[in-house]
């Protein structure tokens, strides 16, 4: 069949700055403890240690003279490993304030915060991650934020100190605060590459620093002291470059050795649709998007169906319609960085004969989002997330149940949804890449600059005709051009308009995605996702088509 170019317009974001999904999980809360096994956690040393770089001779300081320095400040402490440890305190940043509880005994951990209407917690249980979001939902790290989680974990077991060959030494600098550090690249065996910045002074870490979504995340860390043997820091600062949306965490009080009872450490169940057996409703389709009517608080709207987007989101014009005040202020990564209108507490949409339970949901100005036609709202990753989730073009129709009641159906694909999103590996004239696969996208194809600057060569877009991308944020530049082949595992596509995305900030300039796969293209199938199982199953729909004799239109 022959296909027409799709709008050009989508609306995926990203919401910043990061919450658990984009953290470091365990080094959240600065808890340092200098043992057998060195866990260090704390920056920026307050008291005099010994052998500080700056009493080493006027020579530049070599990576090997850093590090025997490190170690040798870090044993003058004489810390210790301690059978638990358990800390308190408060975190302010995003117009919220709140508290934060963290609890480690052996191998497990938790790190719980809660401003208000945000809630949420991070686990490691035997070795094995888990983020239980603000809206219930419970998934294990299996993709990009366990690699993350391995190089944190390195920087905070003090392995870099001992394993030199996966350091190297960039150079001394200056934090904005004025303090002297030297810059290290850190990147471990299946881990992605951070830096971190040891104080010229005490030989300690002042920050931490990594690629996150569209810029460099940091963590400062001030202020700390021994607790009973363990050295504690008792302040840290999250960023990622915007300070307006700046993160502050502060020790309140400490415990070390105090028994934690077992149940601490127990996973809640993970929030779930609420539907006695599978609900069919129908899929309304404008403007190359698929909408969905639900209810909340009795009254009906009509929702964007967007894998591409972080959260449920209800437009401005929703919330005061439902008498639901914003809380906080909220940063979005959508075609551009833009703020939001903050959180607002909610027990559940209905969508059909189901509830959909979902705490909290996000507030934004959708106007213009999708092109002409105005939207309520968007059901993103939570409804993917608690419920398995089915969409055939062939009937219009959307059916969902409870993870694991709807029967595979299709070729299987493994997708990462660390990050709150559905990414798998697809190929693009021969790249792999790390996609997106985003049903609230009316493209065929979006191709981020990153990919490209990294496949120099791969696709040729100048001279291509500009075009605007509108999403949340407002719009971002983009060149469209003809992409020869879309491999997705055994399917192959041809002749797939695509947009190259030029912006500098937003989702669609993804350090870590290649780029996103659009509703023109994931039509060709029924789709199922089951983000219980990791799993993504696609079967060919009746009209599918690879496009291998489409007609080419200029672009």
């Amino acid at each position: 069949m022959q296909m027409t170019r799709q709008s050009r317009s989508t609306a995926a974001f990203r919401l910043m700055p990061r919450h658990p999904l984009t953290s470091k999980m365990f080094l959240k809360v600065p808890v340092a403890i200098r043992g057998n096994a060195s866990k260090l956690f704390c920056v920026a040393c307050a008291l005099a240690l010994a052998l500080p770089l700056g009493a080493r001779a006027q020579s530049a300081p070599t990576l090997a003279s850093i590090l025997t320095s490190r170690r040798a400040a870090t044993a003058a402490l004489r810390t210790r490993e301690p059978r638990s440890t358990e800390i308190l305190g408060m975190v302010s940043g995003a117009a919220l304030q709140g508290i934060f509880h963290s609890w480690r005994a052996g191998d497990n951990q938790r790190y719980d915060e809660n401003t208000g209407v945000r809630r949420e917690a991070t686990f490691r249980l035997n070795g094995r991650e888990y983020i239980v979001n603000e809206n219930g939902a419970v998934r294990e790290l299996r993709g990009l934020l366990l690699e993350r989680q391995r190089t944190e974990d390195f920087i905070e077991s003090d392995r870099f100190v001992d394993q030199p060959q996966y350091d190297h030494l960039i150079g001394e600098q200056q934090l904005p605060d004025g303090r002297d550090v030297y810059a290290i690249a850190v990147t471990p065996p299946h881990g992605q590459s951070e830096t971190i910045y040891i104080d010229s002074k005490t030989a300690m870490l002042d920050r931490v620093a990594y690629d996150d979504t569209d810029g460099t995340a940091t963590e400062d860390y001030y202020d700390y002291k021994v607790f009973a043997g363990v050295l504690i820091a008792q302040r840290s600062i999250e960023s990622n470059g915007d300070h307006a949306f700046d993160l502050m965490r502060e020790i309140a009080t400490v415990f070390i050795d105090r028994p934690i009872s077992p149940d601490t450490f127990a996973l809640p169940p993970a929030s779930t649709i609420q539907a006695a057996q599978p609900v069919t409703v129908p899929l309304q389709m404008h403007d190359a998007h698929d909408y969905v009517r639900v209810r909340i608080l009795g009254r009906e709207y009509t929702f964007l169906l967007d894998s591409g987007a972080q959260a449920i989101v209800l437009d401005a014009h929703v919330a005061k319609e439902l008498g639901l005040t914003p809380q906080g202020q909220l940063e979005v990564a959508g075609a551009q960085r833009t703020g939001g209108l903050g959180v607002v507490a909610l027990d559940s949409i209905q969508i059909g004969t189901a509830s959909l339970p979902i705490r909290m949901v996000t507030v934004l100005d959708l106007r213009g989002v999708t092109g002409s036609e105005p939207i309520d709202g968007i059901l993103g990753y939570p409804f993917f997330a608690a419920a398995e989730v089915r969409i055939d073009p062939d009937s219009e129709t959307l059916t969902f149940a409870k993870p694991g009641a709807l029967k595979p159906d299709g070729t299987v694909f493994d997708v990462d949804s660390d990050r709150e999103l559905v990414e798998l590996q697809a190929r693009v004239n021969g790249a792999d890449g790390r996609f997106v696969i985003d049903t609230g996208n009316g493209n065929e194809l979006l191709v981020y600059s990153s990919f490209i600057r990294a496949h120099e060569g791969l696709i040729q877009y100048a001279g291509g005709r500009f075009a605007n991308n509108m999403g949340v944020g407002g719009s971002v530049s983009a060149v469209g051009v003809m992409v020869d082949e879309l491999d997705l595992g055994p399917f192959r596509f041809f002749n797939r308009y695509a947009n190259v995305m030029l912006g500098a900030q937003g989702a669609f300039a993804d350090r870590f995605a290649a780029g996103n796969i659009g509703l023109g293209v994931l039509r060709n199938f029924i789709l199922t996702v089951d983000l219980a199982n990791a799993k993504l199953y696609a079967r060919p729909a009746a009209h599918f088509d690879d496009g291998r004799y489409r007609t080419v239109r200029q672009q």
